[in-house]
């Protein structure tokens, strides 16, 4: 009779402890590679990252300069990986974006100088890099627009120059025949 009652005992416990555990015990028994599928992977935050969720929240034209800024410059830093490319794209094209709306209040701080912005001659640099010299031409026309210097004795200016010359030695020409060959060209060998 004991062994009767201990089996009661035990089917009673489980009922119980398989109404209030139900969760715990479906995960337990469900296939890992189920689990695996539903639940994402979760990374490390980076600075990167704090730096572009608090890029969302500012309206500031020079905080939100110096936080672009920052980000270019970071993932330009990182740009091996592509996921840090595409961000380093996005926000340097961005950055170039806002900036003619930024230009008045950075030369109001500046004294009426404008600050340096090095992400027009980065990204002009990946462009070209990426065999993209036109939307590296026009980075660097905007840049000069703008009265900004890229840091070299050329400047942006010289930039153009060299992103040109490229740009006309890229394109084929059609070869004209030579006038020997034009007169030899109908006659037979004899």
């Amino acid at each position: 009779m004991n062994w009767l009652l201990l089996s009661v005992a035990a089917l009673g416990i489980a009922a119980v402890a398989l109404r209030r555990y139900t969760p715990w015990l479906e995960q337990i028994l469900r296939p890992k590679s189920e689990a695996d599928a539903r639940e994402p992977t979760l990374r490390k935050v980076t600075p990167l990252d704090r730096m572009i969720d608090s890029l969302r929240h500012e309206k500031d034209p020079l905080k939100r300069h110096r936080l672009l800024g920052e980000i270019v410059e970071a993932s330009h830093r990182q740009r091996a990986d592509a996921a840090v490319n595409k961000l380093f794209l996005r926000f340097a094209g961005m950055h170039v974006k806002e900036l003619p709306k930024m230009a008045a209040a950075l030369r109001a701080a500046g004294g009426g100088r404008q600050p340096a912005v090095p992400a027009f001659s980065l990204l002009a640099a990946v462009l070209e890099e990426d065999g993209q010299v036109e939307e590296a031409l026009s980075v660097c026309n905007q840049a000069a627009e703008l009265g900004l210097t890229d840091g070299t004795q050329a400047g942006f200016s010289g930039r153009i120059r060299k992103l040109k010359k490229k740009l006309k030695d890229a394109q084929p020409t059609a070869k004209r025949p030579s006038s020997g060959t034009a007169r030899t060209r109908g006659k037979r060998k004899r």
